[in-house]
């Protein structure tokens, strides 16, 4: 239900919005959903953890934005998704949607790295970037950013999934380090990485809607939409889920 206050507000604001920008990602502890004008301004933002009920706010979240911002459908002129790596069940959930949203409504799409996106939150460092992400089975997914004097984000090394104490091979030099659960995450880095890891406060600890946004308008202005048929989840390592060999065999 929305309050009375906000429903004036909300069409009053509506009038007033140009091209919208919905922003989705589903591939971190807390699912976030944001909206941004085509400048990457932010107009709305949801974030919620997963952890406790998995996804089935996700939904009812995307359209209590929506109604709160005042902003239709209609209004929508692309989409913005973490396209990964991340949660496999998270990547399905927000893909499927972001791809519903486009073909339903016949706008383009921009998939990000999640990792990269993470990165893009801390502009200005004069030190690597390392975002780091949890995966399965004591592994991790991280890659290594630099900001080149255009403040262009930089890659130093490449996305990939490996062993937590594989880290301080990946970090040569000292680097601010984040991921997406601060709580989980922060002991057992700095346990493995030591000096190496300068760690970002906890407010840096999450994968924001409104980064995602922000980034998809600027890359929209610059380069071609992804096509939709090429978009897919990157998973960086297989499913846990395997063959049963006996059962192949016997059929």
């Amino acid at each position: 239900m929305i309050w009375p206050e906000l429903k004036r507000w909300s069409s009053s604001l509506r009038s007033s919005l140009g091209n919208v920008i919905l922003a989705i990602n589903t591939s971190t502890p807390q699912f976030s959903v944001g909206l941004v004008d085509e400048r990457g301004a932010l107009l709305a933002e949801w974030t919620q953890s997963s952890r406790m009920k998995g996804f089935r706010d996700f939904m009812p979240a995307l359209d209590h934005l929506l109604q709160a911002s005042g902003v239709d459908v209609a209004q929508l002129r692309a989409l913005a998704v973490a396209r990964g790596p991340g949660s496999f069940t998270g990547l399905r959930v927000g893909l499927s949607a972001a791809k519903g949203f486009c073909e339903g409504l016949r706008v383009p799409i921009v998939a990000l790295s999640s990792l990269e996106v993470l990165a893009s939150q801390c502009p200005g460092l004069s030190i690597p970037i390392c975002p780091v992400m949890e995966s399965r089975k004591g592994e991790v997914f991280a890659a290594l950013y630099a900001w080149a004097e255009d403040q262009e984000l930089v890659v130093l090394e490449p996305e990939t999934c490996l062993k937590a104490e594989d880290l301080p091979g990946l970090i040569k030099e000292k680097a601010f380090v984040l991921g997406t659960d601060y709580n989980r995450q922060s002991g057992p880095i700095a346990s493995v990485a030591g000096d190496k890891a300068v760690l970002a406060p906890p407010c840096f600890w999450n994968l924001r809607a409104a980064t995602l946004g922000m980034m998809a308008a600027r890359k929209a202005t610059s380069q071609p939409f992804d096509s939709l048929r090429e978009v897919v989840p990157s998973y960086l390592r297989p499913p846990d889920i395997r063959p049963n060999p006996y059962s192949l065999s016997k059929g």
